[in-house]
């Protein structure tokens, strides 16, 4: 089974596998090695290991657009079906 580490994104960057944009503050797991290329890339420090309980974290990054809307709605914000998934995680950021 491969580690996972919790991160927080400290600068906006475009996911060089994902092709997703990784806004500051969101949360998401990674890999050990992933973790080592946004930590030391040249062109930057990407994230930031976060020191918490795992299952305090919401990550968003995994949710359906429909589970986003969930999601918002219970914290009273109203998401539209036709923004991009994107769209929604900078929200609810």
């Amino acid at each position: 089974m491969e580690t996972k580490i919790i991160v927080k994104v400290i600068k906006r960057f475009k996911d060089k596998y994902t092709k997703e944009i990784k806004e500051v503050g969101q949360v998401m797991k990674i890999t050990k090695e992933r973790y080592e290329q946004l930590a030391t890339s040249p062109s930057g420090v990407f994230v930031e290991k976060l020191e918490i309980v795992e299952d305090e974290v919401v990550y968003l990054d995994d949710m359906t657009k429909k589970e986003l809307v969930e999601y918002a709605k219970n914290k009273g914000i109203e998401l539209d079906m036709r923004m991009t998934k994107a769209e929604m995680i900078k929200e609810l950021m």
